[in-house]
């Protein structure tokens, strides 16, 4: 069995061996950037642990056709609900009611709880009552960006798998060899997104990415001279130095695009080509070990001083 990530070779090693030999933990808490195969590896664990073939998970039985379909009775689905940032305590409290609840067609049940570094500590006090003293068959997979904002209590029931992008030599053949598209497209794309498997086919088959989306938003606001509105845009990548670098290389992209659009209007041209010029040496400044909130903060206080 290889294991269903690109890269992460010890913990490929670690999960097939746990599903091989039946020893699965009842707890695992998987983290990492989006697009390190956080949901492919918890899909992975799930369909093994309700897997009726000897060898798991076989891909073709119909607990693991259920669980590709999304619709497997026994992994229950917990998430920020629709319009909600947070897990509330109210999901929390009735996935542990339904952990008492005995199997339906597997010899076990699926807690899997995505983006679980949303719930604030009333939740996680109310998930730790079932990690303590989880029913028999049971599992429980929480998926997070990172562990640092889960209570010490959960984390120390939980078995951590910190997921890393792979090397790029890995990254470009699993592409390549399961995707279409031409090798240079690929190279380039994984450079921008510093390796990162999802995120580069993400690009690659034309998502506009959210750094795109935050460069136009910026770009209007630095127009409009709303510093309010650049800092409030800039506040997500204030933690991630890989989306910090794509966010200025997209910035650069719109900026430069709205000053051949304003080349008529000379002061706005002027203004943006002057900021443009500026951008290069924040892309700089990345290289190093710079505070990205201080960063960012410059680069506001810049783009307001020439929007004046």
């Amino acid at each position: 069995m290889s294991g269903p990530l690109v890269g992460n070779g010890r913990i490929n090693d670690a999960v097939c061996s746990a599903v091989k030999e039946n020893r699965l933990p009842h707890a695992i808490l998987i983290e990492g950037d989006k697009g390190t195969g956080r949901h492919t590896l918890a899909h992975f664990i799930a369909s093994a642990a309700v897997c009726t073939a000897e060898i798991k998970p076989c891909g073709v039985c119909s607990s693991c056709r259920l669980a590709k379909a999304g619709t497997h009775p026994d992994i229950y689905f917990t998430a920020p609900e629709d319009g909600k940032k947070n897990i509330s305590v109210a999901q929390v409290r009735s996935l542990r009611n339904e952990a008492y609840v005995k199997p339906h067609i597997a010899s076990c049940r699926v807690f899997l709880i995505d983006m679980a570094d949303t719930m604030n500590e009333q939740s996680q006090n109310a998930l730790l009552k079932v990690l303590e003293e989880p029913p028999g068959n049971t599992f429980f997979l929480l998926i997070a960006e990172s562990k640092a904002a889960l209570l010490d209590t959960i984390l120390s029931r939980c078995t951590v798998l910190s997921l890393s992008v792979p090397e790029y030599g890995e990254a470009e053949e699993y592409i390549l060899k399961n995707h279409k598209y031409p090798e240079q497209q690929v190279k380039s794309a994984l450079s921008d997104f510093g390796g990162n498997i999802g995120r580069t086919l993400e690009a690659l088959n034309g998502a506009k990415t959210k750094t795109a989306s935050a460069a136009e938003e910026f770009t209007k606001h630095f127009l409009s001279g709303s510093d309010a509105g650049m800092l409030k845009t800039t506040a997500e990548f204030e933690k991630n130095r890989v989306d910090a670098a794509l966010f200025i290389k997209e910035l650069k992209t719109c900026v430069a695009k709205a000053a051949k659009e304003n080349y008529r209007n000379l002061l706005t041209a002027k203004m943006l080509l002057n900021f443009y010029n500026e951008l290069s040496g924040f892309e700089e400044s990345l290289n190093t070990n710079i505070n990205l909130s201080l960063l960012f903060c410059s680069l506001v206080c810049k783009a307001t001083e020439l929007s004046k």
